[in-house]
């Protein structure tokens, strides 16, 4: 149960799922907090907006209030005025002497302080006071002073010794903030569960083809290479379960071909081994006459040979399939390579009396190849062929150059006589360790002589393909770069 669980909590789908409810979470704070300092600004300015524009009455009716007979006000008459007035209009007013002392304030915190107040200009009257600044240095934070009046001057001429400063009250702002926090908690309660349900929803999606890439993963790790996930869908994620199954493909492919090639390898070392074990034991053990000395060692020897020649080519195929092998580039004619092959088997075509038509032209010039390879490739097709050809045949081996729509190639052809590859073999003649049934037949062969041959041509960036003629025998086409 406690492994369970620890899976679970640390499994990729569950840290996923946090990520993103975080993420999601974190964006729905940050979007509220913008907009709650939005919203305080926006109704900060629109408190700010009205109080300023409501400044010339309010400082009309405070200058009235404040000479409700004359110049002279009782003290009492004139605070509740102000009180009144302050209410009525939704702002708070100070009244401060010309030296700067609060006289009264409606909020009744600054009564009886020092302030510092900057005389207001004419352009401030002409605006009326609607484009409000702030009005001075006040000991009190978190409050906003709109401006103060100019000096009042009574009928009598008699400039009077204060001023009126109006400012927004600190708790209409604070109200107008705070009254968006429910609103803003209760959107997060919404929000938060629905960020949950997409970020498991979401995490699903990513996780669940994760799980069975996890699960085919452990399978291939088991041997099992029969593993394949659909997923469909275009993104990282199925493109990763499509590499993911042409890789068991792929892996399946090579595992079946070593267990073949192991298969092919064994049966054909042990022939030549049983062969090789007995003849070297009917010699060891005196069994054999004196006439069959001389025959039992040609045998053990032909038998040997077969061995070196296979454990040869099994060791080229390994260099080629491990990038071993490397190519030494230049350019040559057709005939330095193909002429060369060509005087290599004629023994074997001497003693068949096979007829060897050769015909390169002298244009056929190859580019950026690998002559030793070639050669080797080459060998490998004119050897099947004297093989295959009965006694009396002929073989036949034509080079040209083809200048087509696209670049030069250079074409070999090398055609024997004699009975043609069945067309269920002919796809496969280039398949390691095939043999078909008139390769069986005879002893000498690995099996892997096309399967290299074609490694090299590739590796020259040609091709070659097998095909059969109508009146029997088979050609072999080789294309490589001019």
């Amino acid at each position: 149960m406690i492994a369970r669980l620890r899976t679970f909590l640390f499994s990729f789908q569950t840290k996923l799922v946090v990520s993103l409810t975080l993420v999601i979470a974190l964006a729905i704070l940050l979007s509220g907090a913008v907009f709650v300092a939005r919203t305080r600004d926006e109704r900060r300015q629109q408190a700010l907006d009205r109080v300023a524009a409501a400044s010339p009455a309010i400082y009309q009716q405070a200058f009235f209030a404040l000479l409700p007979r004359g110049e002279e006000a009782e003290e009492r008459t004139f605070a509740e005025s102000l009180d009144e007035l302050a209410e009525e209009q939704d702002a708070r007013i100070l009244i401060v002497s010309n030296e700067g002392s609060v006289m009264h304030d409606t909020a009744g915190r600054l009564s009886g302080m020092q302030v510092n107040i900057p005389r207001s200009t004419a352009e401030d009257l002409r605006r009326g006071f609607l484009a409000w600044q702030p009005a001075g240095e006040f000991p009190e934070r978190n409050v906003t002073f709109v401006s103060a009046s100019s000096r009042f001057v009574t009928s009598g001429g008699r400039e009077l010794p204060f001023r009126i400063v109006l400012a927004v009250k600190t708790d209409t702002i604070a109200s107008a903030w705070l009254g968006l926090l429910p609103g803003l908690a209760l959107a997060s309660l919404i929000a938060l569960p629905l960020a949950m349900l997409a970020a498991i929803l979401l995490a699903r999606q990513v996780a669940q083809p994760v799980k069975k890439l996890t699960a085919a993963s452990e399978a291939m790790a088991r041997g099992d290479f029969d593993q394949r996930v659909e997923v469909s869908r275009d993104d990282e994620v199925g493109r990763l379960a499509r590499s993911f199954t042409a890789m068991a493909e792929h892996v399946g492919t090579r595992d079946a071909q070593m267990r073949a090639l192991l298969a092919n390898v064994s049966h054909d070392l042990k022939t030549p081994m049983t062969s090789i074990t007995g003849y070297a034991q009917a010699l060891s053990d005196g069994t054999a006459g004196a006439a069959d000395v001389q025959r039992f060692g040609d045998i053990i020897g032909e038998e040997a040979h077969h061995v070196n020649n296979l454990l040869d080519d099994l060791l080229y195929l390994g260099e080629i399939d491990a990038g071993q092998v490397i190519a030494k580039r230049e350019d040559l004619p057709l005939d330095a390579i193909v002429g060369r092959c060509v005087r290599r088997i004629e023994p074997a075509a001497h003693a068949k009396q096979l007829a060897i038509d050769v015909r390169l032209a002298p244009d056929a010039q190859l580019h950026d190849v690998d002559a030793d390879k070639l050669e080797r490739a080459f060998t490998n097709v004119l050897d099947n062929a004297a093989k295959f050809t009965p006694a009396g045949g002929a073989i036949t081996v034509v080079g040209r150059r083809e200048n087509g729509a696209g670049p030069a190639r250079v074409v070999c052809t090398i055609t024997n006589s004699g009975t043609s590859i069945p067309d269920d073999d002919l796809a496969r003649v280039f398949d390691r360790f095939f043999r078909g049934d008139r390769a069986r037949r005879t002893a000498a062969g690995s099996g892997l002589g096309l399967a290299i041959t074609r490694e090299l041509v590739e590796l020259n960036r040609g091709t070659i393909e097998a095909s059969n003629e109508p009146g029997g025998g088979v050609t072999f086409k080789v294309t490589l770069p001019a």
